[in-house]
């Protein structure tokens, strides 16, 4: 499923749709109408690719850049040590790499075992860029930290449309928001954003790409987080149905002892 042009395939009929594949590499096939029509038509393929009952299916993989191998704090771990600008095609040394500090070289002995990890390993690196492209968040634009603070609609941001950083949930392009409705944009493709994608370097399609892939991943969570909300309730209705259980705080009701009768007579005056 995984092409250099576009690592995107079309399918009329998807069989198991879902998460396909084995290990951390993985195929998502997802209907059209579930992610944001308007990011559909900035990237030229709405209504394309088989009409609106086409099915895309999308390349998966949980194999990142290291963030910190690129600011030199890192000498191995379990993520890809390779120079973020030139998986982008702008680092300055990209005609001479040997002068580049950091490895333009997916054939490292670490990052020949990241890959093989991750079930990657025979991509040419056109291949794992455009992979990389559609699921790694580092290598989108910088996202906009005052954005994700106060109020929406820009938060604490005081450049607003100016703003040369990203305007989008951090934790969505991370897979990580737990809000249904979240009031950060999960719009990665908008007519603000255009420019800023362009000038990164990354494509439109592979952009939708990263945009189905996260909102799959958002409604998955939000599935996931449900169905454990509804078995907490469960269990804590079928708790409270027990004998001898109490919900913490509840003053508990005390038996009712009959106290001492008391004569309706007034006692004596001066008699104790």
């Amino acid at each position: 499923m995984l092409n250099a042009k576009g690592a995107e395939n079309h399918r009329d009929h998807v069989e198991g749709r879902g998460w396909e594949g084995a290990g951390n590499n993985r195929q998502v096939s997802v209907k059209k109408g579930l992610w944001d029509a308007e990011a559909e038509a900035a990237a030229g393929a709405g209504g394309a690719g088989g009409g609106p009952c086409a099915w895309r299916v999308v390349a998966v993989s949980s194999a990142r850049l290291c963030a910190r191998y690129q600011r030199g704090e890192c000498q191995a771990c379990d993520q890809l040590h390779l120079c973020r600008r030139h998986m982008l095609g702008k680092c300055p040394n990209r005609d001479c790499w040997s002068t580049c500090t950091l490895s333009h070289d997916i054939h490292t002995p670490i990052n020949i075992q990241v890959l093989k990890n991750h079930g990657l390993f025979g991509l040419n690196e056109a291949q794992l860029r455009i992979l990389l492209l559609q699921n790694d968040p580092c290598l989108l634009p910088e996202v906009c930290l005052l954005y994700n603070k106060g109020e929406a609609l820009h938060g604490y941001c005081n450049m607003k449309e100016k703003c040369n950083k990203f305007h989008v949930c951090k934790s969505f392009v991370r897979g990580e928001c737990r809000l249904q409705k979240c009031k950060r944009s999960h719009q990665l493709i908008h007519a603000a954003a255009l420019k800023l994608l362009q000038d990164q370097g990354l494509s439109v399609p592979s952009v939708v790409n990263f945009q189905i892939i996260s909102t799959y991943k958002h409604m998955k969570l939000h599935k996931v987080l449900e169905s454990q909300g509804n078995s907490a309730s469960a269990e804590c209705s079928q708790g409270l149905e027990e004998p001898g259980v109490h919900v913490a705080g509840a003053p508990e009701a005390s038996p009712l002892v009959p106290g001492p009768a008391q004569s309706a007579k007034k006692p004596h005056a001066g008699k104790p």
